[in-house]
């Protein structure tokens, strides 16, 4: 049986890296410096001690041993508005720590809808991932990516690849790649 884990690494190595949605994933990928945790807790207190821990560790940890860090939630935030309300409690919980100099966050799950768009806007399938899950990224690791590349316009460049390669083209790759994520 594939866990959760398993599951969020294929992911990442055939969409994130396999159609270069990221073009700085790869590296801390292949060299396992990402830190890979599944929250099964209902708890938001439990969600809040283990974000934190998360920072403390990549605080404590060089980006040379562990790079960044995914909360994968299988049994919660099933409700895309629950979980950008979670994600908007976490980005005030780092703004509150004053930590938002120090890391960042990126959304990811299953029924992502970008603001302004329809749900079967094949763009939305830039942050559509197998499980809700919140990325933490450290602020400089960004910075250090963004003095040798333009990573404003990696947003853009990634719903432009969508748009070519268009509804059946983005089903033959899901299907060929066995990602079975109900995209």
């Amino acid at each position: 049986m594939e866990t959760e884990i398993e599951r969020v690494k294929y992911w990442i190595e055939k969409v994130v890296i396999g159609l270069n949605f990221c073009p700085f994933a790869a590296k801390p990928f292949h060299q396992d410096k990402i830190i890979y945790l599944v929250h099964q807790e209902e708890d938001i207190s439990q969600y809040l001690k283990l974000f934190y821990a998360v920072l403390r560790e990549l605080q404590e940890e060089p980006a040379e041993v562990i790079e960044t860090a995914f909360i994968i939630y299988p049994q919660s935030f099933q409700d895309f508005k629950e979980y950008l309300h979670y994600l908007n409690i976490l980005n005030n919980f780092l703004e509150m720590n004053q930590l938002e100099k120090e890391f960042q966050l990126a959304s990811f799950h299953p029924r992502y809808q970008f603001q302004g768009s329809l749900p079967e806007d094949i763009t939305n399938n830039t942050n559509k991932s197998p499980y809700p899950l919140i990325h933490i990224l450290r602020s400089d690791s960004i910075l250090k990516v963004r003095s040798s590349m333009d990573t404003l316009s990696i947003p853009i460049n990634n719903m432009d690849k969508l748009k070519l390669l268009g509804l059946d083209g983005w089903k033959a790759y899901c299907l060929e790649n066995k990602l079975n994520f109900n995209y």
